[in-house]
């Protein structure tokens, strides 16, 4: 796997020619390139993959340009706020945010004068200075219900109901019990923003190609 990590501060690009569409852990868009076929599209798109991953005969896994689809799995380094830092401010061992590794999917279809792109997350996972792997304790969700919320704030007093936090004060508990909502609506709306952010980054690469052909 590589990883991929694309800093939040890009400047968006208006470039999709439908809206989201958001199921779950699955992000889809479709992008528009005009006077471009099939083949051109799918051609593109290659180019544009090659420039962006270092290493992309590693990260692509189906090609087939009988169909014009391709499969790429690589790593994406997801930034999560940690509820713990929002429970202990002044605890300098902690940081604000925590890079979750999550494993990614994205498949891209291509056809005459534009492509669809998704990406399916797989659930983070975090390892500390001691190799001691830690699993985000909710899905890569980008959809969250209210009522599964409050099933993860349920999770949340279960956990400071444990022996290991009998000398945690019972606020700090409840701050770490009432952030929950407030990490996850964070956290699914940075995987969007992941998404967002690295789909128009093909699109622009591709619009790039176009115009470069009357060099």
């Amino acid at each position: 796997m590589k990883k991929i990590k694309f800093y939040l501060l890009l400047s968006l690009i208006s470039t999709s020619l439908f809206s989201q569409k958001i199921e779950g852990n699955k992000i889809s868009e479709v992008y528009e390139v005009r006077g471009a076929d099939a083949k051109q599209v799918f051609s593109k798109l290659n180019y544009a993959i090659a420039l962006i991953y270092q290493d992309a005969d590693d990260i692509i896994k189906f090609k087939d340009d009988e169909s014009k689809r391709m499969v790429i799995k690589a790593l994406a380094l997801v930034p999560v706020l940690d509820a713990y830092k929002l429970m202990n401010p002044n605890n300098s061992d902690l940081t604000d945010y925590i890079d979750y590794s999550h494993n990614y999917t994205l498949i891209i279809e291509a056809r005459d004068e534009k492509y669809r792109i998704q990406m399916i997350y797989e659930d983070g996972k975090y390892s500390d200075s001691q190799f001691t792997e830690y699993k985000l304790p909710f899905s890569a969700k980008m959809d969250f219900k209210n009522d599964e919320l409050e099933k993860i704030m349920d999770k949340a007093r279960i956990e400071m109901d444990q022996e290991f936090y009998d000398m945690t004060s019972k606020k700090k508990k409840e701050i770490y019990i009432l952030s929950q909502p407030k990490v996850v609506r964070k956290y699914q709306q940075t995987l969007k923003d992941y998404s967002t952010l690295f789909f128009q980054s093909i699109y622009k690469k591709v619009l790039d190609d176009i115009k470069n052909e009357d060099w």
